[in-house]
């Protein structure tokens, strides 16, 4: 392997560790070496290559953690785990790939860097959609492991978050170019930025104050083995747990359990009796992730991932059914050609549900419901807090262990709270269970394995709506305006006071 494809893969596989639980920022600079080489590559062969590459090393380190979800049911799956741990990457490294060859064709011009920064975002957004999409650690994420610096978030949104960090990040590829005069200037608009962006942050932050409301609520985390789950000898252990935990001392208005807690129907008697004797005790409502089906039989039976809503007189208040399924998870695509069988439990594929707000009327609340990586898709979540009071993502993440894999999936999720505008109840089966404001600040949270429940009230929504719930995706063109704004006044200020 020559220099710089080593160097690019190298650079990438360290630039994945800027995400969680890690947040090796500085890695992230490795970016301006893949620049650099892509502005010097000989050909679009060659630019290509090496941000496939980079791209491979990224998300080889910061997606490993997908193999391990597989492994649960190795003696089923053993097959798929090379596909999971080098087969993903290689997909998503195409991404990488493409806004690395769309640079290199302006490589000579003298917003070489804006290209780079504008496809690479491109991408992204693209990645976000595409084959029904894995917005997964976009690099404004990188940022999350400060509240302050990801508030600008409710104006441009993770994409425009995006934008900063790839700048800020391919800003010093001037350093192996030796054009000092452009790495003065380029450094001078990322130092301008970051500044902006904690003066806004620390305003933003100490303008508003996390506000509770008065609806009681306890979070409910089982940690229960993803084996166990589904097991049938486990099945009332793993329900008295729930209620074990869901009855301690305290009255709570909600009580909330976690993505396919109930694997049964809650209908069938005996199941539906130890749950109205809990909610009659603590005069709740649960809502609760769970299987559901249309009442068929036959061909005509649909299963669905649920979260739905019931109370002590055992009547359902809401019924929310996943709108966005996980490919080869929850059905498999192309199944006529594919004869394979889904990664979760059970032979029959899970059906689609349909995108809506539900409400809970005895507390005039409007929630956003979520179904585990639902959360990740900004475009999908975009609500205007005119319409909504709150976000329940449920989610089990027991499949990935003590791995990233569930502290980048909290971080992503109350990135949806920032963009917004609204407080997120987050409960998982294993961790992180956490109570976000709508500035996304973790109020409450249960670490990975611990086994235990939350008691705490709902953060109200903030008073005024966001730009990017209003807006979406198209604020992320507001930093690339600002930033070619700024780096025309900076360069022309320079030449005017002769500092270049």
């Amino acid at each position: 392997m020559s220099s710089p494809k080593l160097l690019c893969l190298i650079s990438g596989l360290v630039s994945g560790l800027a995400f969680a639980p890690v947040f090796f920022t500085p890695g992230l600079f490795g970016i301006s070496i893949l620049c650099y080489y892509i502005k010097i590559s000989k050909s679009f062969k060659e630019s290509c290559i090496l941000g496939f590459i980079f791209g491979f090393g990224q998300f080889l380190t910061s997606l490993y953690w997908i193999a391990i979800g597989v492994s649960v049911y190795i003696e089923e799956f053993w097959w798929f785990i090379p596909f999971a741990l080098f087969g993903l990457p290689i997909i998503l490294a195409f991404f990488i790939s493409g806004a690395c060859s769309l640079s290199w064709f302006v490589r000579n011009k003298p917003y070489y860097q804006l290209m780079f920064c504008s496809n690479w975002v491109f991408f992204e957004w693209l990645r976000s959609w595409i084959f029904t999409g894995l917005p997964w650690n976009l690099l404004g994420y990188a940022l999350s492991f400060s509240d302050l610096l990801i508030q600008t978030a409710n104006i441009i949104g993770i994409f425009g978050l995006s934008f900063i960090v790839v700048y800020i990040s391919s800003s010093f590829y001037h350093v192996f170019t030796k054009k000092y005069n452009a790495l003065k200037i380029s450094s001078f608009t990322s130092i301008i930025i970051i500044f902006t962006i904690i003066i806004y942050g620390s305003l933003r932050l100490e303008n508003n104050p996390t506000n509770l409301s008065n609806i009681h609520v306890r979070l409910v985390q089982p940690s229960i083995p993803q084996v166990a789950k589904w097991d049938i000898e486990e099945f009332w252990d793993n329900l008295n747990l729930h209620i074990e935990l869901s009855s301690s001392d305290g009255n709570p208005d909600l009580i909330i359990w976690s993505e396919a807690a109930m694997v049964a129907s809650y209908k069938h008697q005996a199941i539906k009796t130890e749950l109205l004797k809990m909610l009659k005790k603590t005069g709740s409502i649960l809502i609760t992730g769970g299987i559901t089906d249309n009442n068929k039989q036959g061909n005509n039976l649909k299963l669905y991932t649920s979260l739905y809503a019931i109370n002590s007189n055992g009547d359902m208040l809401f019924e929310y059914n996943k709108s966005h399924l996980v490919p080869f998870g929850e059905y498999i695509p192309f199944k006529s050609i594919l004869p394979f069988k889904k990664l979760t439990h059970g032979f029959l594929d899970y059906t689609q549900g349909e995108r809506k707000l539900v409400k809970l009327d005895k507390f005039n609340l409007s929630i956003k419901a979520l179904i585990c990586y639902e959360s990740i898709f900004p475009d999908e979540v975009r609500t205007s807090n005119k319409d909504a009071d709150l976000i329940i993502n449920v989610t089990n993440d027991g499949w990935y262990g003590k791995s990233s894999g569930p502290y980048q999936h909290l971080h992503i999720s109350r990135m949806r709270s920032i963009e917004n505008g609204i407080p997120m109840i987050r409960v998982a089966n294993n961790g992180i269970t956490a109570i976000i404001d709508p500035m996304g600040r973790i109020i409450r949270r249960l670490d990975l394995n611990e086994v235990n429940y939350i008691d705490d009230k709902i953060p109200n929504k903030l008073s005024f709506h966001t730009i990017y719930s209003q807006f979406g995706d198209i604020t992320m063109f507001i930093p690339l305006l600002l930033v070619a704004i700024l780096q025309l006044i900076i360069n022309c200020c320079a030449r005017i006071t002769n500092f270049i």
